[in-house]
């Protein structure tokens, strides 16, 4: 409702405060009934539109922090709602309570549930941009394209900016960018991502060796089977991300079925299959590599066998854990989601901080970095990572040389236990 006054003021009052135009400019109060103080402060614009929305971000701002329930105002969820309250865009209205208050307030597996908007960061963004990539519709079995990708994230984009406007983040966030027009889909068929190497850092060789070291000793010290099987298999989990490359999610997807013994030109090889039907990338394994998942593999069939369990090499994932509850007569081959909490841990026992993103994922910039500075090709590296040439000389200082396959094998660890 507007009204005039007598210095030629308009006020419009809405449930809770006021916004008042002085001359050609607009200021925002609120009286001390929420605060316990007067609030009047400019809205720095001269446009009424612009001014009426930014009065009520404040006064929703002011909201999430002086209600009784103040603390449970400052989750994502409560955070959402308020911005669906706001918001006049049917999209972003469906787009959170669809797909972002589930994700971001929902503990499920080893995701973290954001119960603090202000906890909120960079990494949690990327994740759950990985996420959206790997999953399919329920309705049509297939990946999300790159431009309805774009599309979601320009609501949550949205929501983060209103945060922190507001002043309910303390710092903006920053979403990893889709390429929509040129080059959708890499020769894999997965729809291209800005690189995200400049947002996780990758390890140093002193680091790389460090984990290893840490986490053979602890496996042979450790006396509690359960959790002497789950490090053995984190092991065997970070050498193959170690010595291939590979994405942690495209590992975690894999089943025995990819693993292929291809004794012809180029060594052996995983085929990792993608969203592309009939399209799948070769990864070349090194002799190193090649011993361990065949050690693993007639590991996890033994312990099927003992325990009367299938096993049927397009069901089982390579990285499963094999466990059991002998006074329960309880036996199961499962698949593991993630290792982020576990690895997490080694590092804060290295002492190596992951504040920085030193994450799972370093170990794949860790490789691509080591083959740059052995001046593998950089079209080798690509096809053998998933990626694209011309992001490899965008993140990677390189420069481009004959060479073969053997190439793309690094030194494996070597440590004394």
């Amino acid at each position: 409702m507007k009204e005039r006054v007598k210095n030629q003021q308009e006020k419009m009052k809405f449930d809770g405060y006021t916004v008042i135009k002085r001359g050609n400019s607009y200021q925002y109060y609120m009286s001390k009934d929420l605060t316990g103080e007067i609030v009047r402060q400019s809205l720095k614009t001269y446009d009424e539109k612009t001014a009426l929305k930014r009065a009520r971000e404040l006064y929703l701002g002011y909201l999430a922090d002086y209600t009784p329930n103040g603390l449970d105002k400052k989750s994502f969820k409560k955070n959402a709602e308020d911005f669906i309250a706001m918001t006049n865009n049917p999209q972003h209205k469906e787009y959170m309570n669809r797909l972002f208050i589930p994700y971001f307030s929902e503990t499920i597996g080893n995701r973290r549930k954001i119960r603090d908007i202000s906890e909120l960061t960079n990494l949690d963004l990327i994740k759950y941009v990985e996420y959206r990539r790997e999953k399919k519709s329920t309705r049509t079995h297939q990946y999300a394209k790159p431009a309805t990708i774009i599309r979601e994230n320009n609501t949550l984009r949205a929501f983060l900016n209103w945060c922190y406007t507001t002043g309910r983040i303390k710092k903006q966030l920053t979403l990893p960018t889709i390429k929509s027009k040129e080059n959708r889909y890499d020769d894999d068929g997965n729809p291209i991502f800005e690189d995200l190497s400049g947002k996780r850092d990758a390890f140093t060789s002193d680091e790389v060796k460090l984990i290893f070291s840490t986490l053979q000793q602890e496996i042979k010290n450790e006396v509690n089977q359960h959790n002497r099987r789950r490090k053995e298999l984190l092991y065997n989990y970070i050498s193959i991300l170690y010595e291939t490359g590979i994405r942690p999610v495209e590992l975690r997807a894999l089943t025995w079925k990819n693993y292929v013994a291809d004794y012809g030109e180029g060594g052996l090889f995983v085929n990792v299959y993608s969203r592309k039907q009939n399209n799948k990338r070769n990864i070349a394994l090194s002799p190193n590599l090649v011993k361990l998942l065949n050690n693993l593999y007639q590991q996890q069939k033994e312990f099927c066998r003992q325990h009367n369990l299938p096993f049927n090499d397009e069901d089982i994932n390579i990285i499963s854990l094999c466990n059991g509850n002998e006074a329960k007569n309880h036996y199961e081959i499962k698949a593991v989601k993630e290792f982020d909490n576990g690895f997490r841990r080694l590092l804060d026992r290295c002492g190596i901080k992951h504040i920085n993103n030193k994450v799972l994922y370093s170990f794949r910039h860790y490789y691509i970095t080591s083959l740059v500075q052995n001046e593998t090709p950089t079209l080798t590296i690509a096809k053998q990572c998933g990626t694209s040439a011309k992001m490899i000389e965008q993140y990677y200082d390189q420069s481009s040389h004959l060479a073969d396959m053997k190439q793309l094998f690094i030194k494996p660890i070597q440590v004394a236990v």
